[in-house]
């Protein structure tokens, strides 16, 4: 079996108190046809998500660039990815960014097709993938899967408890 690459959506962009940049959205959604003609089906990550549900988040699928990790989970939608990118590390700073700035809005999975159905009935050439192994999650430039999109980019102010702590003294000096 050889590995593939599928990509899909990010949905939010935040920062929590850690300051590891988090994000939510799609490493893989169940039902629909990529660009490749490829389908995965709804049961296709079970085994593999039972060994482990936290992978590792690279760029562009480049193993010697990681930037962060995935925790994942199933719902009816697809394959949910909670992505932190770990600050500090030059190329998820600078992924961070691309994100926020809308720039990036794109993921992928790689994975090892263990269980398939080929489909060639004239209108589609691809795989019914029924069992695939997870191998790493994606920010990537170029998908598989063109439609996933990141729907929100958010971040904490730094700033924030300063501008907090001025506030409270205006409102407590000003009388």
């Amino acid at each position: 079996m050889e590995k593939i690459n599928k990509s899909f959506a990010i949905k939010t962009l935040d920062s929590d108190e850690s300051k590891k940049y988090s994000f939510e959205g799609y490493l893989s959604t169940f039902g629909n046809i990529d660009r490749t003609g490829d389908l995965i089906e709804k049961e296709a990550f079970n085994e593999s998500l039972k060994e482990t549900k936290r992978y590792p988040m690279l760029f562009n699928h480049d193993v010697n660039t990681v930037i962060g990790y995935l925790e994942l989970s199933t719902d009816e939608s697809g394959l949910k990815a909670k992505g932190h990118l770990t600050e500090g590390v030059e190329k998820a700073e600078e992924v961070y960014k691309l994100m926020k700035a809308g720039a990036l809005d794109k993921m992928s999975i790689g994975m090892m097709v263990k269980d398939y159905e080929t489909v060639d009935d004239g209108s589609r050439l691809g795989w019914n993938i029924k069992q695939a192994e997870i191998f790493e999650g994606s920010i990537v430039t170029i998908p598989a899967n063109n439609e996933a999109k990141i729907s929100t980019v958010k971040k904490i102010d730094p700033n924030l408890e300063v501008l907090k702590a001025k506030t409270l003294w205006k409102m407590k000096n000003t009388n």
